[in-house]
């Protein structure tokens, strides 16, 4: 088989619906578990990895990439990053991050665009199971066959950080499988491995609910979900999870409700969520020890203070890099006086403010809250008989905002992937009302007017004589 005949199959099967489902699914568990591909080929050999899946993706999608639309406040935050090039105190990182941000972001938009947001989230789902099972197999090799703690397999990791091999606080793999944790799965990492489980989970329930999975799929993934969580004694997950389970239950109540009480419960809702906020900031220290966390969350505290001290000198920020530049300052200054591990400020909201100024973190916190209100409203709007889909982005969305407290994982590589796709698929509002109300009741996503096709929605869904979209 010569190469020519070899290239024109590759290229037929990247432009069938299996092709562009795998490249999905191929760039989910790329963003997801980066660490641990760069760990394992190298930075070089991991950016070759990137390349090859986004000239796949220019085979795949070509027609949705010259008709890609993104939500204006996406492009007014990855705008504000370029524009930080001007003034950045590493002004080379500065750039690469933003390229990166850029083609993450076009990533994202096309993925959605190009296979429909609800068969995004099957895929989604498929990618982060692939994620754990990558994690968990990972682990049961280090058990059975290194048999010992195991370090970064390629050595430009830490001639990038300027650490040492033999000293550097990076492990791969603990080796603590057989102990019962904690474990930190391919990603290298247990709070990000905790919360890959947690978003797998969340979506084998909302799929399962929807029959989109069949419920052997569902229960074997939310069970090994939950294992794989307990094993990463991840503290912070399981406090996202507890917010998430208290944001389904009144997802759940406010649907059966009639919609007289509806307003009410939101209402309620709010309250009972600031409520709640107050009384745990108000206990921290009792919930630290409950959770058997130190009191300064395992360095955070000190990161913080530092983040908040260094931001306030520069109030248009020190230029977007995403993942710190550790050799650098002012990033350099924070890692000295805290940990070595230091590589983002566990706060993404503090990160914003370092990186863009009092600007991004107006975007970011804007970002948040408007994704949030969108999807809450489309849950809102639900009834007992509709489609599932809308809590799912609102539990998504959820988790990555509750995440975001202790983890600036949102502003890079799977975390922005999934708030830039989540952003294409929960509907617009016109102030705070749905538009169309009708795309909460099926879980139709937002697309751009003259992408989407022109269609006639049934008198049932709108209540109306039909209406064109």
């Amino acid at each position: 088989m010569t190469m020519a005949t070899i290239g024109s199959r590759l290229h037929a099967w990247l432009s069938s619906r299996a092709g562009r489902e795998a490249l999905v699914v191929l760039a989910v568990v790329l963003m997801m578990s980066g660490q641990g591909f760069r760990y394992m080929l190298g930075i070089p050999g991991y950016a070759l990895l990137c390349v090859l899946t986004v000239a796949g993706y220019w085979i795949a999608f070509r027609g949705q990439l010259w008709r890609a639309r993104f939500p204006l406040i996406i492009v007014a935050f990855v705008g504000l990053g370029a524009l930080s090039i001007i003034w950045s105190a590493t002004p080379g990182v500065t750039a690469l991050a933003v390229g990166v941000t850029v083609m993450t972001t076009v990533l994202a938009a096309v993925s959605v665009q190009g296979v429909g947001g609800k068969r995004f989230l099957d895929l989604l789902y498929r990618g982060l199971q692939w994620c754990l099972l990558l994690g968990i197999g990972f682990e049961v090799f280090v058990t059975l066959v290194v048999q010992d703690e195991l370090m970064p397999v390629a050595g430009d990791f830490s001639d990038v950080t300027g650490l040492d091999d033999a000293t550097s606080p990076f492990v791969w793999s603990e080796n603590a499988l057989i102990d019962g944790g904690p474990i930190q799965g391919f990603v290298g990492n247990r709070n990000p491995f905790g919360m890959i489980a947690l978003l797998v989970g969340i979506l084998a329930v909302i799929l399962r609910l929807e029959r989109r999975i069949s419920a052997r799929n569902g229960w074997i993934t939310l069970m090994t979900a939950i294992g794989v969580h307990l094993l990463t004694q991840s503290a912070t997950v399981t406090v996202v999870a507890a917010v998430v389970i208290v944001l389904a239950v009144f997802g759940v109540v406010i649907r059966a409700a009639d919609p007289p009480g509806k307003r009410i419960i939101s209402v309620s809702f709010i309250g009972m969520l600031v409520a709640v906020g107050a009384f745990a900031l108000s206990q921290i220290d009792s919930l630290l020890e409950m959770l058997e966390r130190d009191p300064d969350l395992t360095n955070r505290t000190g990161i913080w203070e530092r983040v908040v001290d260094i931001a306030q000198l520069r109030p248009e920020g020190w230029g977007f890099v995403g993942v710190w530049p550790i050799w650098a300052e002012p990033y350099s200054a924070v890692v000295g006086e805290t940990t070595v591990r230091a590589t983002h400020a566990h706060n993404v909201y503090l990160d914003a403010w370092l990186q863009l100024g009092l600007m991004g973190l107006a975007l970011i916190i804007a970002i948040v809250v408007l994704m949030a209100a969108r999807a809450w409203r489309a849950v809102e709007y639900g009834r007992q008989q509709d489609t599932w889909l809308p809590l799912g982005w609102f539990l998504l969305i959820g988790a990555l905002a509750a995440q975001g407290l202790a983890e600036s994982k949102m502003l890079v590589e799977g975390g922005w992937f999934i708030l830039v796709a989540l952003a294409c698929i929960v509907p617009r509002m016109r102030a705070i009302t749905l538009a169309p109300p009708h795309r909460a009741r099926t879980g139709s996503e937002w697309f751009p007017r003259y992408v989407a096709r022109r269609t006639v929605i049934p008198q049932e869904l709108t209540g109306e004589q039909g209406a064109e979209h």
